[in-house]
């Protein structure tokens, strides 16, 4: 673990503690805190410079005990006695990242998605509006909560986490948002019958405060796996009674965290089902919107923030080679910063190459590649679940996301070899039948699920008593 993360959970746990007795409805404010947001970029420096800033090393939290501190806190929130029988199902929109065909499945009669717009429904789905929610009933006021937070901070003006401003200031915003979101929801579980929640992840306060209400109620909780598992302040800790998951590496990931064998289970993720049974674009039509020519190799380039450097040295590479067509897909992130410079500098030495923003879908390229390549984007999964090869490349710096380094060989440190050995894999037979097996290998123990959709509605069959699924989907 690295000195960031020894100090984070340290820190994470002494905010709880500091804020026990902050409840609303019985629910701990500070459980539905998206706590590492709250930490400034020199508190982040100052964390992983000095591994014991707040504490001695013997106090650090081992890596089996992150769960079960926060399955404790979630244990003290009272029950209520009634248990929901043939409720339905609530599908949170925000972060779900379900297609229209996922929400098609599902019976309108026994489903509804939570949305922060009041449309009526949602591909044949009803649609409850957390604005029509929050404008119901009398609401609770946000200002004694602010004020004994207040008094509590200062009491640890030397902190210095707690004592700092920005971090203050963050905690008294994010207040009145944690108690319209505990208002709502509470008037949401009153309203209907509720039997499950799944939501694609527990980083935001509607989906952490629906798995506390759900705790709260009685009823079932499910997060979905919302992207590569790439670091744990995204991942942990889990809040609803269920983690789905994409395969075997999250599922022993989890528990080496401390989750309970029982509380992970392998569904993988909805939104994949469409690389099983999508149609892509044509052929033909895939290499005229491009004016790319079906004789030469295609390789689509997955890039991530901050890590241009990496990926401009596989590109000056690959550009020596006449035989290749580039597609690079930026991370939605440099799109809307406009930090794309750097693969338009390579690109203007090298005509067979385009940056695709949105003008083509990811699922209307890939079919059509020969190789991918990437560092830590889901897009390599993707990639290998349209069987096509994949070269990764391994992040710098001092947190390792090791999830795609089984495909051993097939991962690497340096971008000029990673270059070279994706001319090597689409050049010569053996070696994409060398790539080919490594892929083989990392989907069938990564990803084995096919029919997430359902996956999903077995589990929560079997959790709920209750098939959500509709009789005859269209």
């Amino acid at each position: 673990m690295s000195a960031y993360l020894a100090n984070y959970w340290v820190l994470y746990r002494q905010y709880i503690d500091l804020f026990h007795s902050l409840r609303y409805k019985d629910i701990p404010l500070a459980l539905i805190s998206n706590f590492y947001q709250y930490i400034s970029p020199a508190l982040r420096e100052s964390m992983e410079q000095n591994p014991e800033l707040f504490g001695p090393a013997d106090r650090h939290i081992p890596e089996a005990n992150i769960q079960s501190y926060f399955d404790q806190k979630k244990q003290t929130i009272k029950k209520t006695d009634e248990k929901p029988v043939n409720g339905k199902v609530i599908l949170h929109f925000d972060h779900l990242r379900f297609t229209e065909g996922n929400y098609r499945q599902f019976d309108p009669a026994k489903t509804a998605v939570l949305a922060r717009w009041s449309l009526p429904d949602h591909h044949g789905l009803p649609v409850i509006s957390k604005l029509e929610l929050t404008g119901m009933d009398k609401k609770g006021n946000p200002v004694p909560y602010i004020e004994k937070a207040h008094s509590i901070l200062k009491e640890h003006s030397s902190h210095p986490a707690f004592g700092n401003r920005a971090f203050q200031e963050r905690l008294y915003k994010d207040i009145p948002l944690f108690i319209e979101a505990i208002d709502a929801i509470d008037i949401l579980f009153t309203a209907e019958n509720i039997s499950a929640v799944v939501v694609g992840t527990t980083e935001d306060i509607y989906s952490r405060v629906l798995a506390l209400m759900c705790a709260k109620k009685n009823a079932v909780s499910i997060c979905l796996q919302h992207g590569a598992l790439m670091g744990d302040e995204a991942f942990l800790p889990v809040f609803t009674d269920y983690q789905a998951v994409f395969g075997a590496y999250e599922a022993e990931w989890y528990k080496a965290k401390g989750c309970r064998e029982e509380q992970i289970i392998i569904t993988g993720h909805p939104r994949f089902d469409e690389i099983f049974s999508r149609e892509p674009i044509d052929k033909d039509t895939f290499y005229r919107k491009l004016s790319f020519l079906p004789s030469k190799r295609t390789v689509l380039i997955a890039t991530q923030p901050f890590s241009d450097e990496f990926y401009t040295g596989v590109l000056e590479e690959l550009i020596k080679h006449k035989n290749m067509q580039l597609i690079i897909k930026p991370h939605p992130w440099e799109i809307g910063k406009n930090k794309l410079d750097a693969y338009h500098q390579v690109l203007r030495k090298y005509k067979a190459g385009k940056i695709i923003k949105k003008e083509m879908g990811l699922y209307d390229i890939l079919p059509y590649v020969d190789a991918a390549v990437t560092q830590t984007s889901t897009v390599g999964l993707e990639a290998m679940l349209f069987q096509k090869p994949v070269l990764i490349g391994k992040s710098a710096g001092t947190r390792q996301y090791p999830y795609y380094h089984s495909l051993g060989e097939f991962a690497f440190e340096d971008p000029q070899a990673l270059a070279q050995e994706l001319i090597r894999v689409c050049e010569s037979p053996d070696e994409y039948q060398k790539a080919e097996k490594a892929r083989r290998t990392f989907i069938a123990a990564n990803y084995p699920v096919q029919d997430s959709l359902a996956a999903l509605c077995r589990v929560l069959q079997e959790k709920t008593g209750v098939d959500f699924r509709r009789v005859d989907p269209s």
